[in-house]
């Protein structure tokens, strides 16, 4: 007997690679299907199989057919759904390492005398080695763990890089009203890096793309409007008046929010498709950004500022407190951000700033 849909059989042979915790099903002609053996039913195999990555069907498979069965056990599916906990993330925080933690103890009291228990003890072994670093004040920065020590002393360096890489995932994800928002904050704390001249290439084409998207939807909206209301007219009177009472209840929440980041000056206004106001603002916002980045100073601080806070930080070690106060002036005159000369500032012990 055939598998009952000769399409899905096709489906599950060219998404097996991405099946986890599947058994293994050698045809006679040498194709392999993913999934779980769920029951027989006479001459056939029921098979349970993950045909996409939310949705599951079942198949049968004639045992004439079949030349093996490669049967994942209990501990390796259980070890298939812990085994991307290590490496960890960049910035992992402490509960995000007791978390994992736990789920590798589970493992290794649940299934004891598994093959994987090697594997899953030196995992377990990275993660509080990594969890006692970031307990202590410390990070993890790129793959390396970054004792507290040497963060506080060189933070502003490893905030501006984090602020950038932030910024820079943001695009990736195609979150440009985000990446434009993490921008502004990037100017504020670290507009005189070394790092800057790329990253304002790089919101400069985000400006590009997100301006276009925005006048197009300016440009559309009357369309969009006639082809919603011909929409609702084609409706029952009820349906209609329902649907009309949700979309003036989300317009005037739209406008309640465009008012508030108006009034708040909290930056980057948030365009929605159908509230014109929102808009035409956030396009006067890219506009003005546009000019004021071409037209911005492209040079940059003699000494770098992450190597004032840097330098500033270790002189700071000893000394009397007028010669403190004489190192936080020198960062100051060279325009460190003032939070950063509060942590000197604190690292100094005074209490005037």
């Amino acid at each position: 007997m055939k598998p009952k849909n000769s399409f899905l059989l096709a489906a599950i042979c060219l998404n097996a690679a991405q099946t986890l915790f599947a058994d293994t099903i050698i045809l006679t002609d040498g194709k392999k299907l993913e999934g779980s053996i769920i029951r027989e039913e006479g001459e056939n195999y029921v098979l349970e199989v993950q045909v996409t990555d939310s949705i599951r069907d079942e198949m049968l498979v004639a045992k004439s057919q079949v030349k093996k069965i490669e049967i994942v056990t209990a501990d390796e599916k259980a070890f298939e759904k812990i085994a991307g906990l290590v490496p960890t993330p960049e910035r992992l925080s402490a509960s995000g390492y007791e978390s994992r933690i736990k789920r590798v103890e589970e493992f290794l009291q649940e299934y004891p005398k598994s093959a994987k228990v090697s594997r899953v003890k030196e995992m377990l072994e990275v993660l509080n080695d990594e969890l006692s670093v970031v307990s202590d004040g410390g990070i993890k920065f790129g793959e390396s763990m970054v004792s507290a020590e040497d963060y506080l002393a060189n933070a502003y360096e490893y905030e501006s890089k984090i602020a950038a890489k932030l910024i820079k995932d943001a695009v990736s994800r195609q979150d440009y009203l985000g990446a434009l928002r993490r921008f502004s904050k990037y100017e504020i704390q670290f507009g005189q890096t070394e790092d800057r001249t790329q990253i304002v290439a790089l919101i400069q084409q985000v400006l590009s793309a997100y301006g276009n998207a925005i006048t197009d939807n300016i440009n559309t909206l009357e369309q969009r409007l006639a082809e919603r209301k011909s929409g609702l007219e084609r409706m029952s009177s009820e349906d209609r008046a329902q649907t009309q009472r949700a979309l003036d209840d989300e317009y005037a929440i739209i406008t309640a929010r465009f008012e508030e980041e108006k009034e708040t000056r909290q930056g980057w206004i948030t365009p929605e498709v159908f509230h014109k106001e929102s808009l035409e603002e956030a396009k006067r916002q890219v506009d003005t950004e546009v000019t004021r980045l071409q037209n911005m100073p492209k040079d940059v601080p003699k000494t770098p500022l992450a190597e004032v806070y840097r330098k500033a930080w270790g002189k700071l070690d000893g000394g009397t407190d007028e010669e403190k106060k004489t190192v936080i002036e020198v960062a100051r005159q060279a325009k460190l951000p003032q939070p950063y000369v509060d942590r000197l500032v604190e690292r100094a012990g005074l209490e005037v700033r």
